[in-house]
């Protein structure tokens, strides 16, 4: 038995692809998942589950679509990766703020270009002062003016790294990562 940290993209965030979290739970059991629990409406979840991690994120992903009538992407960690993530955060200081740490987890490894296409994000707004690092499948940020106008976001950071993300303050990694301990 496994136990999968799903992070979903783009679901109840300005309105689109509204998905509640007491329905998110009723999909997951309905496939059968274990020890079921999700965390705040943004699309966290904790599950067990005998499937691999492949397996596990297609049949969300597909009675996701079922049901939004639209893809959903879908990203999962497990509980080591999380361990190994927040032991390696690059801004240990700054995530005293939770809220100014962010980690964007990726679908894939990003591209070997993604670094220069990050940096020309920062070069373009240096007002900003947002920082990143990129750590293969995932790349943490620090938002010092905090994360409402940051230009590391969307299809255009989609478009950098080669890759879908989907970001979480460090608070949100801290729960999840809680959440997927107890098991």
């Amino acid at each position: 038995m496994s136990t999968y940290v799903i992070l979903l993209r783009a679901v109840n965030v300005g309105g689109n692809g509204k998905l509640s979290m007491a329905d998110f739970r009723k999909i997951l059991s309905a496939l059968k998942f274990q020890n079921v629990e999700t965390y705040i409406q943004s699309g966290n979840a904790v599950v067990d589950s005998d499937l691999p991690a492949a397996k596990v994120g297609a049949s969300i992903a597909a009675a996701l679509e079922k049901l939004t009538g639209a893809p959903v992407d879908v990203i999962l960690r497990t509980h080591d990766q999380l361990d190994k993530l927040i032991r390696a955060n690059p801004f240990p200081a700054e995530a005293a703020d939770g809220a100014r740490v962010h980690v964007a987890f990726l679908s894939a490894p990003a591209a070997p270009t993604a670094r220069a296409a990050l940096d020309a994000i920062v070069e373009k707004y240096p007002s900003r002062r947002d920082r990143y690092h990129l750590a293969g499948d995932h790349i943490y940020f620090h938002f010092p003016e905090g994360a409402g106008e940051t230009k590391f976001t969307g299809k255009a950071l989609d478009k950098a790294i080669g890759a879908v993300g989907t970001g979480r303050n460090w608070n949100t990694v801290l729960k999840l990562h809680a959440m997927s301990k107890r098991r």
